[in-house]
């Protein structure tokens, strides 16, 4: 992160707030409003704020969620109380660009998500381009999964285009070190996905036991376009033990999975 310049407590008048323990979109949004016109933030004072900022986003929303899904359940629940009920839930919905915070229900339950991308752009004064990129590829992710319900839902291309996207902030040094372990992650789900797929999109037909030829062409071209990439020499490798099974699943192609995930020794 990067050190601001002159102190005007902008630090304190938020702290003051997340201090209150009040969980309001009011508050959400005055405190959005404070740092993102600010500019005498400290590198330290940023880094506190950005944990704590999340920390009271994340209380504001399961405060909202646990009295929502209270209100539901309530057995005395008239019809025009569910209808209010209804409309307050759409009313937060339209407000999730000033907080963060979305809600909707899964299987009869009021659930929250906050969007990756809300709090860096908060920040995005005191963050680094890498750092804000990265909110953008995880913002991609929370708009558009690669996978839902353990299968795959885009295309394998798509994943592949995510995945040049993380190796080429991997490879730029002027990355910090601080980040690349987040990176670094998304990184390795990307190359499950394209090595072995998921529970419910494998990458080999469970009755043949061939490859997918969507996986094999991303996994190919990704090589052959990106050669230097983070990931390629991985790819590579495990292209020279798919050629070795014809593209048919093996105990080979099992083992190279196995050890790609097996934790890393220090």
């Amino acid at each position: 992160m990067l050190a601001g310049c002159k102190k005007n407590g902008t630090n304190e008048k938020v702290m003051e707030i997340i201090g209150s323990e009040s969980y309001t979109a009011d508050n959400i949004k005055q405190i959005a409003r404070l740092i993102e016109h600010s500019d005498d933030l400290t590198d330290e004072e940023a880094k506190n704020l950005y944990m704590e900022v999340g920390n009271f986003i994340r209380m504001y929303a399961e405060h909202l969620t646990d009295s929502l899904n209270d209100r539901m359940n309530d057995p005395n629940l008239s019809g025009e109380e569910m209808k209010e009920l209804l409309q307050e839930s759409n009313r937060l919905g339209e407000e999730m660009d000033e907080t963060g915070v979305e809600v909707f229900k899964v299987e009869g339950l009021v659930v929250y998500g906050i969007a990756p991308i809300f709090i860096p752009n908060m920040f995005k004064g005191y963050i680094t381009e890498h750092e804000y990129h990265f909110a953008e590829i995880e913002q991609m992710e929370y708009d558009s999964p690669s996978i839902i319900d353990d299968e795959v839902v885009v295309s394998y291309q798509e994943i592949a285009n995510r995945l040049w996207e993380c190796d080429q902030m991997m490879m730029d040094t002027a990355c910090s070190e601080e980040i690349k372990p987040s990176i670094e992650a998304l990184i390795n789900s990307y190359m499950i996905t394209l090595m072995f797929g998921t529970e419910n999109s494998s990458a080999f037909d469970w009755r043949t036991g061939m490859m997918n030829s969507d996986i094999k062409d991303a996994i190919l071209n990704y090589v052959s376009d990106h050669p230097e990439a983070y990931s390629a020499e991985t790819l590579k490798r495990y292209i020279e033990v798919l050629e070795k099974s014809k593209y048919y699943e093996t105990p080979a192609t099992r083992q190279f999975f196995y050890n790609f995930i097996r934790p890393k020794k220090n």
